[in-house]
């Protein structure tokens, strides 16, 4: 049997590139609207997406006075989308450093419940120091420790939602019994972070165990997502790299008593879509052209775990700042930035640059077959099992990826032409 890509589209605002609500093709006064989100998920949908997925983030950007950063709760958005959409699986993100075990799962069962059997859990780990300030905190613990109460989480939240056998709503009207007191358990969990007794106030949810995706690209994350993760999103530029990480991640899988394709796992790219390769060029430098450097430094410096560039020269090359980053600062993504810095001799201003068009991801700037070809290349190369697709702008860079790439991959027969089956783990395992 053939593989079938796997697509996610990352649904923020108005779209990932900074400051695009300034563009024509935006239009910010509706973006808090459920009009503009049926949008964007009829559109995945139409495009036979696995997934739309919501980002998450506990403080107000530092970005805010320049960029619409603006954060609706994800979970509030998804349970409206259920009632829009009919096939396209809702993934939202909820940290595990600021959250309850008990409510994250609650939340995530009952927009499994109500959307049929499409809900999916982004797994995240908090590491910006004023989100913490937002929940009574002084300060972040550390990555290990972070990923300590992280792994606890994930397996409180997976107890819980297996506490209701599937067959423990009996629904006899004759003798009056509703459900089965002997199906429906506690978990009595008792750890170093959490004690949680049990079970859920709803039964089991259509998928069981929900889907869950990941996003931590260092080797405490790559651990987990191994373990636990049906999707794991990542930040690749390269592609030998990549197909390394990937290769990591499916031997990971394995060693974590898996099979290597339980992992789909999904590079970010930014698609900027012209009919000609001047007209993408042209598109992309109209885009980039609302980027602040300085609002992107800021963005910069909440990734980099509080680290202040604002010293360093725009137009001096960007220093190996590896050694300095806190002891809380995420891994992955501060290191790829660097290490892109410095491999392609970038100066502070070009890296906040490409940093603003796409929030670090890969940008593919072309016309619909080449970036169908890139697309293809990745996919059939190993270096990916699909993609996770952050429009520049929204809704115009989502419709024209749906409009015009997606119909050369499934012409090309690597992404499907209808679902075939209804709910987010059944996307998946095709």
């Amino acid at each position: 049997m053939s593989r079938t890509m796997h697509l996610a589209v990352f649904a923020q605002g108005v779209g990932v590139s900074q400051s695009v609500w300034r563009s024509a093709r935006t239009h910010p006064e509706s973006m808090h609207t459920l009009g503009h989100w049926t949008e964007l998920a009829r559109l995945a949908e139409n495009g036979c997406f696995d997934a739309f997925f919501i980002a998450d983030q506990l403080n107000l950007a530092p970005t805010i006075a320049m960029d619409a950063t603006d954060r609706p709760d994800p979970v509030v958005v998804l349970a409206a989308l259920a009632a829009v959409t009919s096939k396209i699986g809702l993934i939202g993100t909820s940290s595990t450093t600021y959250n309850d075990p008990y409510t994250v799962a609650r939340q995530f069962a009952t927009l499994d419940q109500i959307s049929d059997g499409r809900a999916g859990w982004n797994v995240v780990t908090t590491a910006i120091a004023t989100a913490a300030a937002n929940y009574g905190s002084a300060g972040l613990p550390d990555h290990d420790a972070r990923y300590e109460r992280g792994e606890e989480f994930v397996d409180v939240v997976r107890a819980l939602w297996d506490a209701w056998a599937t067959d423990a709503i009996v629904g006899d009207r004759e003798s009056g019994v509703w459900a089965d007191l002997e199906k429906i358990t506690a978990i009595d969990h008792v750890g170093p972070h959490f004690q949680v007794k049990g079970p859920l106030t709803l039964p089991r949810s259509p998928q069981g165990q929900l889907p869950l995706a990941q996003a931590g690209s260092s080797a405490t994350g790559m651990k987990l997502g191994a373990r636990v993760a049906d999707m794991v999103f990542t930040t690749q530029h390269d592609f030998e790299a990549a197909k390394e990480f990937a290769d990591s991640m499916h031997a990971l899988a394995v060693d974590a008593g898996r099979t290597s394709g339980a992992v789909k796992v999904l590079p970010g790219i930014t698609p900027i879509v012209g009919k000609t390769e001047a007209e993408a060029r042209e598109l992309a430098r109209e885009i980039g052209s609302f980027i602040s450097e300085e609002s992107t430094l800021g963005f910069l410096k909440q990734a980099f775990g509080g680290l202040d560039l604002t010293g360093y020269g725009l137009d001096e090359p960007f220093p190996d700042l590896r050694d300095q980053l806190p002891s809380h600062a995420s891994v992955s993504r501060p290191e790829l930035f660097i290490r892109t810095a410095l491999q392609e001799s970038l100066t502070v201003r070009q890296l906040a640059q490409r940093v603003g068009m796409s929030i670090g991801h890969r940008p593919l700037v072309g016309t619909p077959d080449s970036i169908a070809d890139e697309m293809a290349r990745w996919f059939e190369g190993g270096a990916a099992d699909g993609f996770i697709v952050l429009p520049a702008d929204l809704p115009v860079g989502l419709a024209e990826f749906v409009e015009l790439v997606v119909p050369r991959l499934q012409h090309r027969g690597l992404l499907r032409k209808a679902y075939t089956g209804s709910t987010l783990a059944e996307h998946l395992a095709e």
